[in-house]
């Protein structure tokens, strides 16, 4: 959540939001409400965070039950890089442009920022950075 919170706080005045939607459809993730208050106060988060909900549909038997803004990403055609919209494990990331299109998604492995884990990186190389700045330029 931290690389998020980057995010925001350096895009937001060029009118990037980060939204944050919980859920434990993914192995009970999500954590519980006292968890996810406890984390975003250790990171300092101040994007928008919403409580715990459905993303998918969590037993695969339909109907979707998931959040509209889920029902909505999942009925968007596909600008990948991500293989299909809906997500497939937490930290999925969406770039929603001004025109309110579907720009990007990117699934929970691709870094949103510098990746700690990745020395050759850096923010600036991020896809997710670089896709954001374009979609800005717009």
């Amino acid at each position: 959540m931290a690389a998020l919170q980057v995010l925001e706080a350096t895009f937001a005045a060029e009118g990037l939001h980060v939204l944050g939607f919980f859920s434990n459809d993914f192995g009970n993730q999500g954590g519980s409400g006292e968890q996810i208050d406890a984390c975003s106060s250790k990171y300092k988060i101040t994007f928008d965070e919403f409580d715990l909900g459905h993303v998918i549909d969590p037993d695969g038997a339909g109907p979707l039950v998931a959040r509209p803004v889920f029902q909505w990403l999942a009925a968007q055609p596909n600008p990948g890089p991500a293989t299909a919209p809906e997500p497939k494990w937490n930290f999925d990331k969406y770039l929603i442009g001004r025109d309110g299109k579907l720009v990007a998604h990117w699934p929970s492995a691709t870094w949103p920022g510098d990746d700690p884990n990745n020395a050759a990186d850096s923010f600036e190389t991020s896809p997710v950075v670089i896709a954001i700045k374009a979609e800005l330029a717009k």
